[in-house]
């Protein structure tokens, strides 16, 4: 384990897909794909309100169960394959005429030495949504895609 007394710079990442037995479809060190943005690692607990009849002075929230929201990635559109951009492009073209088959998502927060420091997984997720960027003739700008992933949960590993 890494001892870091500093703030870890977020700009270093890798991702990758796993299949659900745990194996790794890209090959050893190099990761899926590389993405210029990783958003909706987060997790909330909403609460049910309920006021008590004759109590006044406040109401009862109730814990429910934990809420993931959809981890949304980000990245310049190009020509490139690879076994993340096959998975996602057969769950939208092929729809649930062959169902929709959930994998693992592992995101990598890479030190300066570019060994992980963090690493989340994100277990049965498929995507949800693709979109890509507008098109506009008088800016100059990237293309870009964003694939989002529902899932089941997420763990945080410290490496």
């Amino acid at each position: 384990m890494t001892d870091i007394n500093y703030p870890i710079p977020g700009f270093r990442f890798a991702v990758s897909l796993m299949k659900k037995d745990g194996v790794n479809t890209g090959q050893s060190k190099q990761y899926d794909n590389n993405f210029m943005e990783v958003s909706g690692i987060s997790v909330e607990m909403p609460t049910e309100e309920f006021q008590e009849g004759g109590e006044n002075r406040f109401i009862h929230r109730f814990p429910q169960p934990l809420k993931y929201p959809n981890l949304v990635l980000k990245r310049g559109r190009c020509h490139a394959s690879s076994s993340f951009v096959d998975w996602c492009k057969n769950t939208f073209e092929v729809g649930l005429a062959n169902g929709v088959t959930p994998n693992n998502i592992v995101i990598k927060l890479l030190g300066e030495d570019m060994e992980p420091l963090f690493k989340w997984t994100f277990y049965n997720a498929y995507p949800v949504k693709w979109s890509v960027s507008g098109l506009n003739s008088q800016s100059n700008e990237l293309v870009i895609e964003s694939i989002e992933l529902a899932y089941q949960r997420f763990e945080e590993e410290l490496k």
